[in-house]
């Protein structure tokens, strides 16, 4: 008998015997920390486009003042709606 063998056999993985402890098993604690978001979601995709620093700047006041906040979410509507249009 090895020394770590012992070791090995405490960190085999169980096999449940019943079905309470499985559905325990499969449950998965909340994760703590910032919610998951766009970046990680398989809908969404970072791109790249060039404007005027003052076309930047004027859009995040008033983005402000209309109380959105995100930036994305008005580029992402001027899309859709020119799409639609162009239709």
């Amino acid at each position: 008998m090895t020394k770590f063998k012992g070791l090995l056999q405490a960190t085999k993985i169980h096999r449940p015997d019943s079905i309470e402890e499985e559905s325990f098993l499969k449950w998965v604690p909340p994760r703590r920390g910032r919610p998951p978001g766009k970046r990680s979601h398989p809908d969404f995709e970072q791109i790249t486009a060039y404007i005027r620093k003052d076309t930047h700047h004027a859009a995040k006041i008033e983005l402000l003042k209309n109380g959105r906040k995100e930036f994305s979410e008005l580029v992402e509507e001027l899309l859709h709606q020119w799409l639609k249009s162009s239709t």
